[in-house]
């Protein structure tokens, strides 16, 4: 990051070097803030010539990774005396790991040495292969991969009876000729090299059955390897290979053949001669087009040609009919061959990343089918003959526009899908044309007025204003069988927060606009009419649709209504593509790190580059590249984002009704184009509608506004018993999304509930979140602004809610962040004083790491040295969601102790001596970053970890409720802010969320700012292993252990438990003999005082520290029975550093 870098946060980067189990890393950061947190290192201006596998290096991670290993001096064996070993009946040497920098003289004069049949000398330091090499006479296999070896003895040649070379991970510049002597090699490995071409006289290795050459700079290849008619095995990936040789034909034995990651614009016509061929993965080239011979290789199993440049799908590969595994993504294909049908040995087919616009009726031909992948396609429609693919097992989908079957069933995956077809075949389908339509707009808009002209045909002025929400489902008299179901929204910015609990994905959003109050080339007026709601359907994502409506216009001339809709249109429209430049440039910022890092790789050795991303202490098995993670997230954002229409219709808002007779009309002509609404109109089960029919009974008697989900699907198989329960559950999901029930299915405590009446909830809700209720909170604390329980309970009054239901509410408030129980009464996060509560701000001023906390900045200094802090941060480029941080404050508080809690600045919270602040902070660049920042003393870092995880666990099951939210997670440089760096190193922030064992070898990473200089302890970046695992309380049979075992010791313990003498003195037992008894009194004692702050945790890091005083050595019975003790605790709890 150097001097000089942008203090927006970078993604880490390159040149990584290991030893000694330290990883030392630098990066170079673009000095470019319009990344904000997408920094590209050193890819200023780099331009992406072709579209790039984003997963290319994984198998560099998997060598790096082993390189780690090999440098670990616990596992270094250079100090063990060399003997030899018999594998497989063969006599060898394996010298492996050991820290070698050359090998022993001595070592090739034992007698015995000319036995030696294969010789391991893999992940030394060799420099060389000495020339006592050649008494090794009857070697066959020979290892040195991952050395430092650059050049090649003549000696090597002695080796006639050679058969297996392996010198991958090396120096090498050149092939050495000394290998072309070797007659007997059947299998050759030069892997991670830096090879820039190979000898023509390759061919003369015409014994050879193996040959590896991939990560090096290879051109092109010899016309003389079409001579290796032995050869089963090439491997040429990760090279910048253009073409192949036309000799390639005569390769006749070639069963695999791995050319991924080159520069491939075309395939020689003679591949088709390689008839053994089985294997073929030429994915991440430039190749527009197949060889028609390709059609000849009936044994070919496996076919990967993903990230290329096809068009179409050629006949030659629908000819295939052995084929079992086909990938064709990222390509530009628009549909698939019809003769895809023959293929009936597939059992796997990707397509994501096309242009497909539908899937084809013959897909139940693949009988084998078990896994299809078509995500990020415009598949609208999926065919019913899906069902009857018995064997497919994986249905990948995410990314396209699917309304049939309905989102709510083909997002739950495959055996929902089939579940709806099943159902429809049994119970029949019927047509449902409906639409819920969300009405938005600020005070005064006239939203009311224009629904009740909409849909009663006159126009009423007197109105009264919306609280909350009012639903009105619409029946016009030109199409009966249509519905709309109409939501209006408040425009009272008290219910902002609210608005998104009752958005539905794909639904037609109305956002009126009053063009009398309009004002004309006013950015305010403007935000505050018609940005800010965009800007909250744009975080919610769901893909919706938007309509601008424009109302009062009979209080305006022509011109002023032109000039309006106009600027309105054109301030959308510019919001829209500078977003949409904002996503491709940031996708394709990403696209060229992983460029630049497989280019850096190329042009540096090995041993120089051992990551080429933030250095994941993950193994490369357990979790996805986060450089592609990081673009796939930003690809599904920018698909969730809504679409917008050009038009604005005038509608006349006092006395007349021309205008909103013209939008009926615009209303119905878009509802019929089945390409912008697809899911108007909708064949369903007939058990659903059915269903709805129940439902509205229900609502229409009034007497049940909600019902428990077993009575409701009691009452539906009464009528259909063989409706089965998931299918009702299906059907549910439907109506939720349609707005005729509310079923909150993620909520535990909410799922076994269904609110047949959303009006009355909303009414409910409306009772809490008020403007009359927000001017009686004027006399409230202004610490906190709680209401008392006794008027929260008054609230509900009319509503004579039963026992069951009031509890059903409460769960729902704290569920949806709407307020949360403190000390006899709640706190109400919407209705909170906009003044900083002068005890949180004198809470933030003591957690030294932070000064202007309330400010626009924040600065990060140094602390105390028996401390640790761990900051988070949560980076969002396009604002923060309205009424997010309340709902954080609610979720998080029952995870801390003490607590303070300003609405929408910060928070405090402390819990077992770990303190958290919460932070909302406005960048300068006009986003939000949210900083939670976590310190406790050295000896509980578990705590801290445990009580930052479950912050950051809340915040993240919230965000995931916004679709459309663009966000990015860092960790802050621990020696940054002790540094007090002015841009302090940002390493990303996915790694807490893997809850996999990291390399234990890795301990530090190397702070990029200091260049190496100072190293940062992996504990201060990554959890510990179990620090998911919340500690549980102390129980009676661990009581009883303890007491059985250091009850000599208890008076000692009570002390380290925190127990004063005069306390001891409390519950001396009538015996003073009786240790033990005295002892479990002690502990139940420490039990009743810490309640559940007492952990088996708690007590065994106790017993631990028990162990230093009292045995030193560590080595005497009491020690090994303390720590018998310790292994007994079920959680199997990691001991964490004490200080006594």
């Amino acid at each position: 990051m150097g001097a000089g870098a942008s203090s927006q946060p970078g993604i880490p980067g390159i040149n990584v070097k290991i030893s000694e189990s330290v990883v030392d890393f630098g990066s170079e950061s673009s000095n470019d803030p319009s990344t904000q947190g997408l920094t590209v290192p050193g890819a200023g201006g780099l331009g992406l010539p072709r579209k790039t596998n984003l997963s290319r290096h994984h198998s560099s991670r998997r060598r790096r990774d082993k390189d780690i290993l090999r440098r670990d001096s616990s596992k270094r064996r250079s100090d063990k005396p060399i003997t030899i070993q018999v594998k497989q009946g063969c006599p060898g040497i394996d010298i492996s790991n050991s820290k070698l920098q050359n090998i022993a003289k001595e070592l090739f004069q034992r007698p015995d040495i000319a036995n030696v049949r294969w010789m391991d000398a893999s992940y030394n330091e060799l420099i060389e292969i000495t020339g006592d090499i050649i008494k090794l006479v009857s070697l066959t296999s020979l290892n040195f991969d991952n050395n430092f070896i650059s050049e090649l003895s003549d000696a090597l040649a002695t080796l006639c009876k050679l058969s297996k070379l392996i010198l991958s991970n090396n120096r090498l510049k050149v092939f050495a000729p000394t290998i072309l002597q070797l007659q007997s090699l059947t299998e050759l490995s030069l892997s991670n090299n830096k090879l820039n071409e190979l000898p023509d006289q390759i061919g003369d290795l015409c014994n050879l059955v193996c040959l590896y050459v991939s990560h090096n700079t290879l051109q092109s290849l010899p016309v003389s390897i079409g001579n290796l008619r032995k050869l089963r095995i090439l491997d040429i990936r990760y090279n910048n290979i253009r073409t192949l040789p036309e000799s390639i034909d005569n390769m006749s034995a070639l069963e695999r053949l791995q050319a991924y990651c080159n520069e491939l614009e075309r395939l020689p016509e003679g591949i088709g001669s390689c008839s053994r061929l089985r294997v073929l993965r030429i994915s991440s080239n430039r190749l527009s087009t197949l060889p028609v011979s390709l059609g000849n290789l009936v044994l070919l199993e496996t076919l990967d040609v993903h990230n290329n440049k096809l068009s179409f799908l050629p006949d030659c590969v629908c000819e295939l009919s052995g084929l079992s595994e086909l990938h064709i993504g990222d390509n530009e294909i628009s549909y698939l061959n019809d003769k895809i049908s023959g293929m009936k040995k597939l059992q796997t087919l990707k397509v994501n990343s096309n242009g497909l616009q539908c899937l084809p009726t013959f897909l139940d031909s693949l009988t084998n089918l078990r896994y299809l992948h078509i995500r990020n396609n415009y598949i609208r429609t999926l065919p019913e003959t899906m069902n009857n693919l018995q064997n497919l097992l994986v249905f990948d989908a995410k990314n396209n526009p699917i309304h049939f079957p309905p989102r709510e069933v083909w997002e739950r995956g495959l055996s929902a899908i089939k579940a709806y077809f099943e159902e429809i075949k049994r119970s029949g389908s019927s047509r449902s044309s409906r639409l819920k339509i969300t009405v938005l707009g600020s005070e005064g808009a006239g939203k009311t007025s224009f629904i009740h002209g909409l849909t009663k045909s006159c126009v009423k002025v007197d109105l009264e204003p919306t609280a909350g929400i009012e639903v009105t489902r619409w029946i016009p008299v030109e199409d009966p069988n249509m519905a709309f179901i109409l939501w209006d929204h408040s425009g009272n910015p008290l219910y902002d927060s609210t608005h998104q609990f009752f958005f539905s994905p794909g639904s037609l959003v109305f956002l009126v606009v009053n063009l009398h109050q309009y004002q004309y080339q006013n950015a305010e007026s403007y935000q505050d009419c018609v940005g800010k709601y965009v800007k909250t359907l744009r975080q919610f994502g769901g893909e919706s649709v938007i309509q601008i409506v424009g109302t009062h216009g009979d209080l305006c001339n022509a011109n002023d209504i032109s000039n309006k809709c106009d600027e309105i249109i054109r301030n959308i429209q510019s919001d829209v593509n500078v977003i949409t430049k904002d996503f491709d440039h940031r996708i394709t910022k990403a696209r060229e790190m992983v460029e630049l890092f497989q280019r850096y790789q190329k042009s540096h050795n090995h041993s120089e580059v051992e990551s080429y991303c933030a250095p994941s202490p993950l193994s490369p098995s357990a979790t996805e590249d986060p450089v592609n993670d990081v673009v796939e997230y930003i690809k599904k954002v920018k698909v969730n984002q809504p679409k917008f229409l050009s038009n604005v219709p005038k509608v006349c808002g006092i006395g007349e009704m021309a205008g909103i007779k013209d939008f009926r009309r615009i209303l119905f002509k878009l509802t019929q184009d089945k390409k912008r609404y697809p899911t108007v109109e909708l064949f369903l089960p007939r058990s659903w509608l059915d269903l709805e029919a129940e439902v509205k009974t229900l609502k229409e008697g009034s007497l049940v506004p909600v019902i428990p989900l077993q009575n409701l699907i009691d009452i539906a198989q009464e009528k259909d018993p063989q409706f089965k329960d998931k299918d009702i559950l299906e059907a549910l999901l439907y109506l939720h999304m349609t707005g005729e029930v509310l079923h909150f299915v993620g909520i535990p405590g909410l799922k076994d509930y269904v609110f047949v009446s959303p009006t009355w909830l909303i009414d409910v809700i409306k009772c809490v979140i008020s403007p009359a209720l927000q001017n009686t909170l004027e006399t409230a604390p202004s610490s906190d602004s709680r209401m008392p329980r006794e008027k929260m309970t008054s609230l509900w009054d009319d509503f004579n809610l039963a026992q069951d239901q009031y509890s059903l509410l409460q769960t729902l408030a704290t569920a949806f962040g709407l307020w949360y129980p403190e000390q006899g009464g709640y706190v109400v996060p919407t209705l909170m004083k906009h003044v900083p509560p002068e005890s949180a701000v004198e809470k933030v001023a003591t957690l030294k790491g932070m000064t202007g906390a309330l400010g626009n900045e924040v600065q990060y200094h140094s602390l105390p040295s028996n401390e640790y802090q761990i900051i988070m941060k949560f980076l969002f480029p396009h604002n923060m969601p309205k009424g997010l941080f309340g709902r954080i404050a609610v979720k998080c508080r029952k995870h801390c102790g003490q607590y303070h809690y300003h609405s929408t600045t910060c928070l405090w919270a402390e819990k077992h001596g770990v303190s958290i602040v919460c932070l909302n902070v406005t960048n300068n660049s006009g986003g939000n970053c949210l900083t939670l920042c976590t310190r406790a003393s050295k000896d509980k870092l578990l705590p801290l970890w445990r009580m930052l995880l479950a912050f950051l666990n809340e915040i993240e099951e919230l965000l995931s409720q916004w679709q459309g939210l663009l966000f990015y997670r860092y960790l802050v440089c621990p020696h940054c802010f002790l540094a007090n760096e002015e841009a302090p190193f940002h390493f990303l922030g996915e790694w807490y969320k893997a809850n996999v064992n990291r390399l234990p070898e890795i301990v530090k990473i190397a702070c990029p700012v200091a260049r190496g200089a100072v190293r940062v302890h992996l504990k201060l970046l990554y959890p510990p292993k179990n620090a998911h695992v919340q500690p549980t309380q102390v129980s009676e049979s661990e009581i009883q252990l303890v007491a059985g075992t250091v009850s000599e010791h208890w008076t000692l313990l009570a002390n380290i438990l925190g127990i004063t003498e005069e306390e001891v003195a409390n519950f001396s037992v009538s015996d003073p003999t009786d240790t033990e008894n005295q002892l479990i009194a002690m502990l139940k004692y420490w039990v009743d005082l810490r309640k559940e702050d007492a952990t088996s945790e708690e007590l065994q890091n106790a017993l631990k520290i028990l162990n230093k005083i009292t045995s030193p050595s560590g080595e005497d019975d009491q020690t090994e029975r303390t720590e018998t003790i310790a292994a007994t605790n079920k959680n199997e709890l990691p001991t964490v550093a004490v200080n006594l």
